[in-house]
């Protein structure tokens, strides 16, 4: 039972993840519709929801989004990375469990 407890705590952190990144993206198009526009358009003949992850991501990392001043993309940025760094400490402490028991 105890194995469950690692994994339920990833899984709570990527669900906050993905609905924090979701009420992100609604933000971003609601408040920059010209630059959402242009992630959002594609010519190729993959899926929209896709091309929109990768967009979105390349553009908080070097593009538009990540020069914009703006408080909600840099909290997200933050959580990011310190949800990143918890669920890695997570999955350490759980290997070092099971090795040393």
């Amino acid at each position: 039972m105890e194995e469950l407890i690692p994994i339920t705590l990833i899984t709570i952190l990527l669900f906050i993840q993905i609905k924090m990144y979701k009420n992100l993206c609604k933000y971003l198009a609601r408040l920059y519709p010209e630059e959402w526009h242009k992630l959002t358009k594609h010519t190729l003949g993959t899926s929209q929801w896709s091309l929109l992850n990768a967009a979105v991501s390349e553009s908080l990392k070097t593009g538009f989004f990540s020069t914009v001043s703006d408080n909600k993309v840099k909290t997200y940025i933050q959580f990011r990375k310190y949800n990143l760094v918890a669920m890695s400490a997570v999955l350490s402490c759980n290997f070092v469990l099971v090795v040393f028991n």
